[in-house]
Order: structure tokens, then C-alpha cells, then sequence
């Protein structure tokens, strides 16, 4: 598209990516080593710090728009770069609704990943089940053939699965799919309170309603909710605890909202706690105090030791498993790549035209690209002005 109206494209040599270098070049792009010199750069995950040049746009899943200490060097690396830094996270229609996502994508490559953890947990204690035969998602290829491969498994007699999806985005919408292959009821949230869940194998979806309450005793509010989270709300998760033996984790958080599990919370809740955690959201050191990390494709589980709030990779049976890998669309890579690329075609050429010489008003982007411009010729848009806050703790923790 790009090439055919006489826009050079380059892209990066990769002996990874699902559509090999060889296609890229029957498309009319050049290959390269690197992309020095380039103006706009599309990537997925954040760049590498010394990839960011004087005035480029990067356009990426870039982790910074809660202040994520660990990106704060990124982010400032644009700002010294008088580099642009675009969003897809931070793309949204009209209505408020992300346009770009892989939700789905990292919600089923979750739970799978989540479910073959437990299989092999279960191995090391002698319990063989059909959660056994789950490999990881990377080795089924496509959707179609994990669907196939999971409906086919016996049922869960020798271990019942008991699961919890906490959120209900696209992301847990995944997870739910991904559970009704594998032939799960539904149960509510009302079932499964006080431990009272029900026998044999089921799945619950909870929302924000079902794990907050009011300070003051009054009725939930979403609205109120989002605008002054734990200022008015607390932590009311622990009433599902020991209901579950898989959590997955899908729900958004920030440090405006309560924490749902700190480490005194593992410690009370050490009998009840779930088999695996599956945080498919990732929050390093955010609502879920086993998350001390990303965890890999190579490595995907890690064990979790409340009593001095200590990791160590590895499955363990005498340990909790936290699943946290922070990539796991890449492991969907040709399905996630299609539903991508159809996506982004609708904004290539407003991104190629970018005039930089102007205003981020003036600069010809429309205004879904405009309020997804996080930094804009090295200075912090509107909008994410809030992060400086974040950007000027980092820079006391160098100091």
C-alpha cells in the first residue's frame, strides 16, 4: 500500500517474524540491518533506548502511560531525542474504545500458557490429568488448531479446574473462550463468595463491583469508581479466596485502585491460595505482590515465596506459580499479525505524512492520532503531562 503510492518503506531483518524477509521484499520494501536514519518507526513492543533518534516518530506499545518506573528512562529518552512517541494503547474511537489491541490474542495465549503451567505442576505431585496434554501456545500455530487440540481433551475428573478471570475486557473475554473449549460452566460470582464454590470443573468471570466495596457501605459506582478508586473504595477480593485453584489476572490497574493481593494478603490467605497465577496484565510490583517480573516464552512460570516476598524460577510444588509474560501475542504471531496489520493500514499513510515542522494541532494527524501522541518533538502532550511527576521521581532514584 505504502510502496504503491511511492513511500520507501524499510524493514528490519528478522529471523523470527511469522512472515519471513523475502515477502517483505517481494512487496517493494527494502531489508536493513537496523533502521538508522528512518523517520517513522512501527514497531509492537518499546524501543531500545539507542534505537531512538534526534526527531523520529515511534509508534508502539510503549508501557509508560502509568508511569511504569521501569520505561521512565524510555520516556525520557524521547524527550532528550526531541523524538515523537505514538501510542497504540492510547488509540480509541469516539466512544472511548481501543482500535489497536491484541486483548484477545494475550487473553487466550494466557490462559493456555496458565493451564499447561498447572499440568506440569500437577506432574511433579503425581496427578496426571488431561490438563497434562496442554503444550504451550506457541507450539499450536494458529487459533483454529489450539481450539481443536483443547476441545478434544478428556474431562477434568482426576483434578477439578476451578477458575477465576478477573476483568471482563477483551482480554478475559479470550480467557472465557478459551475455557468454554475446554467445555467449563459458568459460574457467577455469588456462587463462588465465602468459599462456597461449587464441585467439579467451572470458570467465573469478576468484575471492578465484585471485588471492591465502598468505604462508607454504599452501592458501587463505576463512574466514582474510576475517578477516586481506593480514595473511597477498598480491597474486597479476599471473600473469593479459596474458592479457586487458577487466577487469571486480566483486569486494569493503576495505583489509584486498591491493591487486590499484597504480601501480607499472601501470607493471611497461604492455605487458600490458587495453584497458579496467570497475570496476564503484568503489573510488575502492582496489584498482585507475586509479580516481581516478567516472565518468558522460555521460562514461563517463576514460584513465589510470601514469607520474605522472594522469587525463584521454576516450578515448584511447595511454591506458587505466577505465569507474567508480557509478550504472549507474539506466541499467535500470524493470527495477531493479520488482525494487526488490517487495523494499522487504516492510519500508514496519515502517519507517513506527519509534518513535524508544525504543531501537534497543525501537524496533519487526525484527532485519533493526536490524542494517542504521548510526546511530541521531545515535550510531553497535554494529556500525559501527569507523567512528568513520574518522569522526576526516576530521576531522584538515579540521583
Amino acid at each position: 500500500m505504502l510502496v504503491d503510492r511511492g513511500i520507501p518503506v524499510v524493514v528490519e531483518r528478522s529471523e523470527f517474524r511469522c512472515h519471513k524477509d523475502n515477502a517483505f521484499a517481494r512487496a517493494g520494501a527494502a531489508l536493513s540491518e537496523d533502521l538508522h536514519g528512518a523517520r517513522l518507526v512501527l514497531g509492537i513492543k518499546e524501543p531500545a533506548l539507542d534505537a531512538i533518534e534526534p526527531g523520529q516518530i515511534h509508534v508502539a506499545f510503549s508501557h509508560t502511560i502509568k508511569g511504569q518506573a521501569y520505561n521512565m528512562p524510555l520516556l525520557q529518552r524521547f524527550i532528550d531525542q526531541k523524538a515523537t512517541l505514538i501510542d497504540y494503547e492510547t488509540m480509541r474511537d469516539e466512544n472511548g474504545v481501543r482500535t489497536i489491541a491484541f486483548g484477545r490474542f494475550a487473553g487466550i495465549a494466557g490462559a493456555v500458557d496458565t493451564f499447561h503451567i498447572l499440568g506440569r505442576k500437577l506432574v511433579k505431585k503425581g496427578i496426571v490429568s488431561s490438563l497434562s496434554q496442554i503444550d504451550p501456545t506457541y507450539r499450536y500455530d494458529t487459533i483454529e488448531r489450539l481450539r481443536t487440540q483443547l476441545q478434544g481433551l478428556e474431562d477434568y475428573v482426576a483434578y477439578p479446574l476451578r477458575v477465576l478471570i478477573n476483568g471482563t475486557g477483551n482480554v478475559s473475554r479470550g480467557c472465557q473462550e478459551v475455557c468454554r473449549w475446554m467445555g467449563l460452566k459458568e459460574v457467577t460470582p455469588e456462587q463462588i463468595a465465602d468459599g462456597r464454590g461449587p464441585e467439579g470443573s467451572w470458570f467465573c468471570v469478576t468484575a471492578s463491583r465484585d471485588i471492591v466495596k465502598r468505604k462508607d457501605g454504599g452501592d458501587f459506582d463505576a463512574a466514582e469508581y474510576r475517578e477516586h478508586g481506593k480514595a473511597r473504595y477498598e480491597n474486597d477480593f479476599h471473600k473469593f479466596m479459596g474458592s479457586f485453584n487458577v487466577l487469571l489476572q486480566t483486569i486494569y490497574w493503576d495505583e489509584t485502585y486498591p491493591k487486590q493481593l499484597d504480601q501480607q494478603d499472601f501470607l493471611t490467605f497461604r492455605d487458600r491460595l490458587p495453584v497458579v497465577i496467570g497475570d496476564i496484565s503484568c503489573d510488575i510490583d502492582g496489584s498482585l505482590a507475586c509479580t516481581k517480573k516478567a516472565s518468558t516464552i522460555d521460562e514461563p512460570a517463576f514460584s513465589y515465596y510470601p514469607e520474605d516476598d522472594r522469587i525463584e524460577d521454576g516450578i515448584h510444588w511447595n511454591a506458587l506459580s505466577v505465569m507474567s509474560i508480557d509478550h504472549l501475542p507474539c506466541q499467535l504471531s500470524l493470527d495477531a499479525s493479520e488482525h494487526f496489520a488490517k487495523i494499522l493500514a487504516e492510519y500508514l499513510v496519515e502517519l507517513a505524512a506527519v509534518d513535524l515542522g508544525k504543531s501537534l494541532a497543525d501537524s496533519g494527524m487526525g484527532r485519533l492520532l493526536r490524542e494517542a501522541t504521548i510526546v511530541y518533538n521531545g515535550e510531553l502532550t497535554e494529556p500525559y503531562a501527569y507523567l512528568q511527576t513520574y518522569l522526576d521521581e526516576a530521576a531522584k532514584q538515579v540521583g
